[in-house]
C-alpha cells in the first residue's frame, strides 16, 4: 500500500513517539467485540470512510516493520483502502483495552486477496468505544513471521 508522504506520518524504531498515557477504565468486552465486529463489517463492504469513523485520532497503525501515526480520518480510510483482503472473524479474546482478532480472509469488493483462505490477526487498542491502534499479530498458536 502506498501513501502519499504529505498523507502519513511514519516512525519507524521511535517507540517514544508512540507512548500514550494508560487508559484508567476498560470498555466492557461485549462493546470491544461490537467495535471489532463493525470494524470487520465494514472494511468487508469496502466502507473505508465507515471504518476510519470507528477510530480516535490520532490513531496509531502497526503492519510488519512500518508504524503509521494516522491524525486524520482521511489518512485512517487511505490506508484501509489499501487492505487487499476482507475477512470472516473466527475468534475474538479480550485482554484489557485490548481485542485480538482471528480472520480467515477472503475476498472484498474492488481488491486482490492473494490469501484467501489463510488466517490473519489484528491487535486493536480499544478505549471508550474507539480504536486507538491496530497491530497485524501473529495468529495466536501460530509459528512464524505475520503474513
Amino acid at each position: 500500500m502506498l501513501l502519499a508522504a504529505a498523507a502519513v506520518t511514519l516512525l519507524l524504531g521511535t517507540p517514544a513517539a508512540l507512548a500514550r498515557p494508560a487508559a484508567t477504565a476498560t470498555d466492557p468486552p461485549a462493546t470491544m467485540r461490537a467495535t471489532v465486529l463493525a470494524w470487520s463489517g465494514r472494511l468487508n463492504a469496502n466502507d473505508n470512510a465507515g471504518v476510519a469513523r470507528l477510530f480516535a485520532v490520532p490513531a496509531i497503525i502497526r503492519q510488519g516493520n512500518l508504524v503509521y501515526r494516522l491524525t486524520t480520518r482521511e489518512q485512517l480510510t487511505i490506508w484501509h483502502d489499501g487492505l487487499p483482503c476482507g475477512g470472516t472473524i473466527s475468534r475474538i479474546t479480550i485482554r484489557g483495552r485490548f481485542a485480538t482478532a482471528v480472520f480467515t480472509l477472503g475476498l472484498r469488493k474492488g481488491h486482490t486477496c492473494e490469501g484467501l483462505g489463510m488466517e490473519a490477526a489484528a491487535r486493536f487498542e480499544i478505549v471508550k468505544g474507539k480504536i486507538r491502534s491496530w497491530t497485524q499479530v501473529a495468529v495466536p498458536g501460530q509459528t512464524g513471521p505475520v503474513a
